[in-house]
Formats: C-alpha cells, sequence, structure tokens
C-alpha cells in the first residue's frame, strides 16, 4: 500500500457546510485529488483507531432537523439564527420573532424552532462566534413549552427529529438534560471570518467553550478512538480492501471521462448510486447507462419543439455514446467506489460498536448511530453505513 505521508498535498476546497459528502464519493466529485483524499480520510480515521499519530480527527453525526447556523454577527454583533440560506446572495438573518415569521412564515415547524433556538441558544453561545448544529429535540412538551417533543416510556427518554429515535435511560446525564432542557442541540461547526460573506467552516468544532445553562441540552459530538475496539481482523479486511481501491485506480489512466461526452457524469453518477441503494442492486455499468438514458430521456420529452427535441436527443445520445466509448473506465470508477466504500464498512462498524449516551432505534428496531465524520485538512467526510442509515432515510423520505 503507498504511504500516507505521498498524499498530503491536497487543496482544501469546502468553505461552507451545506452537504457532507461520502468518503467514496471524493473520486467522483474531484478525480485523482478526490481519490488522494478518501484514501488519506480512511487511512488516517484507521491509524486513530489503532491509537497511532493522525491527522483525522472524528465526531459521531447526528440525525436533527433542522440544522442551524447561529451566534454573533461579525460585524453587528448581533444574535441571529438563520437556516441554511443564511451564506446565500440575500441572507435571511433572523435577529426577532417577527424576523422568523417574515422569512419563514410558510414553514410553521421550522418557525417553531427557530424560535426556540432564538429564545435559548444565547443562554449558552460565547460572546463572539458563528456555529452550526442540528435540533434534536424540544424539550418535554408542557404549558410553558407547548412545543416538546421529548416522550417518557420503558424507563427512557426519547426523541426522534429526523429519521432515528434517540433514546436515554432515565437516571443517566443525558437523560437528565433531555427533561429539564427547553431545546437539545448537537453543534459540530464553527465559522471564522470577520464578514459573515467571508466565513470559512472548521468541522468537528470544539464546544468546550459554551456555557452551560439547564434550558439547552447540548449533546457533545466529539468522538475518542480509544472507545473503539478495532480487532485485528477488522484491521486486516480494511488493509486489503484499501489495497485493491489503489491497484483499481492505479488501473485507471485518468477520470476525464466523468467530465467527457458533452454531459458532466458527476450528479449521474451519485444519483444512480444513491438509486442502487434504494433498490439494493450493484451498480454497474449497464444500470449506469439506463439511468442515463431513463432521466435524459425524461428531458426530451418534456419539451415541445422539433428543434429543442432534437438537442436534447443529441445530448442523450453523446452520454451514451460516451459511456460506450469508455465501458472499461466506468467499470473500473465502480470498482474503486466499491472497494472504497468497504474499507470505510469495516471502519464504520469498529465505530458504531462503541459505547453512546444514546440507544438508537428506527421503526422500534436497534440500528447503529447514524454515522460519523472523519476531518482531514479541515475537509469533512461521512463515515455513513449506506446500506442501513442511508436507506432508511430514503425509505423515510419516500
Amino acid at each position: 500500500m503507498f504511504s500516507f505521508s505521498s498524499y498530503l498535498n491536497e487543496s482544501a476546497n469546502e468553505d461552507k457546510l451545506t452537504h457532507l459528502e461520502h468518503a467514496e464519493d471524493h473520486p467522483i466529485n474531484a478525480g485523482e485529488e478526490g481519490f488522494k483524499h478518501a484514501f488519506n480520510t480512511l487511512h488516517g480515521t484507521h491509524l486513530a483507531l489503532q491509537g497511532k499519530k493522525s491527522s483525522v480527527s472524528l465526531s459521531t453525526k447526528y440525525d436533527g432537523s433542522p440544522s442551524v447556523i447561529f451566534g454573533h454577527h461579525p460585524e453587528t454583533g448581533r444574535f441571529f439564527v438563520a437556516s441554511k440560506s443564511v451564506f446565500n446572495k440575500d441572507p435571511k438573518l433572523n435577529y426577532t420573532e417577527s424576523d422568523i415569521q417574515k422569512n419563514h412564515g410558510h414553514a410553521p415547524g421550522l418557525v417553531s424552532k427557530l424560535t426556540s433556538a432564538l429564545h435559548h441558544l444565547p443562554k449558552v453561545t460565547p460572546n463572539r462566534g458563528v456555529y452550526q448544529g442540528d435540533i434534536m429535540h424540544s424539550g418535554v412538551k408542557s404549558k410553558t413549552n407547548p412545543h416538546g417533543d421529548v416522550e417518557s416510556s420503558a424507563g427512557s427518554v426519547h426523541f426522534k427529529p429526523n429519521t432515528i429515535t434517540y433514546s436515554a435511560k432515565n437516571g443517566t446525564p443525558e437523560a437528565a438534560k433531555a427533561k429539564a432542557a427547553k431545546i437539545g442541540v448537537a453543534v459540530h461547526t464553527a465559522y471564522h471570518g470577520n464578514k459573515l460573506e467571508d466565513m470559512k467552516a472548521h468541522y468537528n468544532a470544539d464546544v468546550s467553550h459554551f456555557n452551560k445553562h439547564p434550558d439547552v441540552h447540548m449533546i457533545d459530538t466529539s468522538f475518542k478512538p480509544s472507545s473503539a475496539n478495532y480487532t485485528p481482523d477488522a484491521q486486516k479486511t480494511f488493509e486489503g480492501h484499501m489495497k485493491k481501491a489503489v491497484e483499481a485506480n492505479n488501473k485507471l489512466k485518468s477520470y476525464s471521462h466523468i467530465e467527457g461526452g458533452n454531459e458532466s457524469h458527476k450528479e449521474h453518477l451519485k444519483t444512480y448510486i444513491n438509486q442502487t441503494v434504494r433498490d439494493n442492486s450493484t451498480p454497474s455499468v449497464a444500470g449506469y447507462k439506463a439511468h442515463v438514458t431513463n432521466k435524459l430521456q425524461k428531458e426530451v420529452d418534456k419539451v415541445k419543439t422539433d428543434k429543442t427535441k432534437a438537442a436534447k436527443t443529441e445530448t442523450l445520445n453523446k452520454a451514451t455514446d460516451h459511456i460506450d466509448n469508455h465501458t472499461e473506465e466506468f467499470k473500473t470508477t465502480f470498482d474503486i467506489h466499491k472497494h472504497l466504500q468497504n474499507a470505510k464498512n469495516v471502519l464504520g462498524h469498529t465505530l458504531s460498536g462503541a459505547d453512546y449516551a444514546f440507544h438508537h432505534s428506527y421503526k422500534g428496531k436497534s440500528v447503529k448511530p447514524e454515522g460519523h465524520v472523519a476531518v482531514l485538512n479541515n475537509r469533512p467526510s461521512k463515515i455513513v453505513d449506506r446500506k442501513e442509515f442511508s436507506a432508511n432515510n430514503f425509505e423515510r423520505s419516500a
């Protein structure tokens, strides 16, 4: 296997956190540089789990909703809450309840969550800085807290912000915090900069300097590698998958086929792979060609004029011809993706076997945590079991 140090020169290109990518998707997004980053991230996680020196930091990924950005405006010092639109050209910043109603009145559920965040997050937020986190719960329902969603049953407290239900046994610190709080939040990102539009994201943020207040249940997202049991057999399996990923990458002379054929294949490939997760099939070149054909044929069928239909048909034909002309390259791309994903799954299984403050379930069945985030050179990657969590998430949103 090639050395970790040979791939340290990477360019970081994530400024704002809008969507985390699976580690195995990096080569699709960024070709050879993406493969280097995927390799380094997975190998660095492998080292961390062995207790060795590593540049990778790890956190537990929480399945909250919505994601909120909050803190003190870097120029005015005023406290605000916002959705991910905060970094848009025309940001919707909420300093007051009236702002929330004006900006988000069409979505009552979001209004409720943002209003709670506006009232309670200033109690714990430092006087400087902008942060991002997932809202996990709204406390226990009461006269003073009508939107509460923390429930008690079977000797535990439960809350379900999105796909996963989180449970903590009565008598534990997390259960006590959930019962006392008006809001629960898992903070994972800090933003640094003198102007809002110029701020850069810093992932797996240290929130130890946040204040403490009983109204706010701060859920710790940090992960200690020493809490996981990384067995010698798992390490050997991981190394075998990574060796195959390297061999497949070395076989591929370049990733130029992903941008060829008059049609970028990045999003097509990722959408197709997600489809295979949904229907539990194995990615293949034939399946991918059928996927692209179906998608682009819908574009042809949508338009009315002969001229536009001809143009759309030409796009379809060029895209499918390009796949036919680069069958081996696309096959190798799927091989790289498979081997990286298999290596990642070994790490994910190890990480998920650690002790957690919460029990996780989906439709009454025990499941793993949503996953973890591995950060290298301030570039984050999801370590998520796509066959379990991603499939459950797709099923829920269907």
